[in-house]
């Protein structure tokens, strides 16, 4: 009894499925299709047609269920435990992995060039259409006004000292690109701040990462990077540091926004966000409207109420004298964070000060 060859190899036949459809991948699979379907007929006038015919298809569907439920998990699990090294962090590379992103997008670093002017825009094109296709992005850096930061600042030495300043940058940057999204993408849009040095950076894309560790005199994206499945040993390792560090932060408008409610007896209470920036442990928030509020009112009888301990604080206000040294200060910091300048400032001092 004679044979029909083979309508398709079931490897071909996966791959075909596995990859993403492009316009020529379905050009070429319908052309396959209607060749497929003129050498059916053209065979069909032959003896026990039918029965070639069964034969052919069920081996082809029994060597296709046995290459998907087989054969494709043992070679998955195989590349799962394989490391790709790359030289450095090059971040027109991983933005293009965003752009294509469908599930999630992870970044961990102490501050990261990627948001940086040469590079930022790129990466924001892949963050966008990455939260058209649902993803979502996670963006953690270290707290600028913690001790992580000193810390890693030395560890860099003299080129790399201010790296507050470069956190800063980030967020500013973060900040304004948030402002330019819709209300959806902003919602899967998160970026946070933590305490605590990562000890490794995380640049994850999907089920793939780009991992690599801290060191003493350069930065991370400038040494080796390590390309991993999220699953694999090493991935599942980093992953879990980056979980742990994100439960333990801080959204990023905790940092650079402050809510303020004042209370007056006569005039009720009224709600600010302010912009503010702590100097020696000490609050001082800078608003026009909030000073413009206080000038209409009298300062002894208005109070300020903040959650600046995780609960209701209420504080005095007091205007700092715009011609003293402390005004110079409060002024060099302002702008060192908001990149902007500030007329006014006024020091939320704790009641627990004053009535001390």
């Amino acid at each position: 009894m004679s044979a029909i060859p083979p309508i398709s190899r079931p490897r071909w036949l996966l791959r075909v499925l596995r990859t993403p459809r492009r316009p020529q991948s379905l050009s070429v699979l319908i052309g396959l299709a209607a060749v497929s379907a003129v050498l059916l007929w053209r065979s069909s006038a032959m003896d026990n047609y039918g029965e070639n015919l069964a034969l052919n298809l069920g081996t082809d569907i029994v060597g296709v269920v046995v290459t998907v439920f087989v054969i494709g998990p043992l070679i998955s699990r195989a590349q799962e435990g394989r490391v790709r090294e790359h030289t450095r962090l090059d971040y027109e590379w991983f933005s293009a992995q965003v752009y294509g992103t469908t599930s999630n997008v992870k970044l961990l670093d102490t501050f990261s060039n990627v948001l940086g002017p040469q590079f930022s825009e790129r990466l924001f094109r892949g963050i966008n259409a990455a939260t058209a296709h649902g993803a979502r992005v996670q963006i953690l850096l270290l707290d600028p006004d913690s001790l992580a930061v000193i810390l890693r600042g030395r560890e860099l030495g003299d080129q790399h000292a201010d790296i507050r300043r470069d956190i800063m940058r980030n967020l500013r940057t973060l900040h304004t690109f948030r402002g330019r999204l819709d209300e959806a993408s902003r919602e899967l849009l998160e970026v946070r701040l933590c305490s605590t040095s990562p000890g490794v950076t995380l640049y994850g894309w999907d089920d793939r990462a780009l991992v690599s560790f801290l060191t003493v005199g350069r930065l991370s994206g400038e040494g080796p990077q390590l390309e991993v499945a999220v699953r694999s040993p090493l991935g599942a390792f980093v992953e879990q540091r980056f979980d742990e560090l994100w439960q333990q932060s801080k959204p990023m408008e905790q940092f650079t926004h402050l809510a303020v409610t004042l209370v007056d007896d006569a005039d009720g209470r009224r709600e600010f966000m302010c912009r503010f920036v702590v100097v020696d442990e000490v609050l001082y928030v800078a608003e026009f409207d909030l000073v413009s509020h206080i000038a209409r009112h009298r300062l002894d009888q208005l109070t300020a109420y903040s959650e600046t301990l995780g609960s209701p604080v209420s504080h005095e206000l007091i205007v700092v004298d715009d011609e003293s040294e402390l005004h110079s200060r409060l002024t060099q910091h302002f702008a060192e964070k908001y990149d902007a300048p500030a007329a006014a400032f006024v020091w939320l001092r704790p009641q627990a000060l004053v009535t001390e």
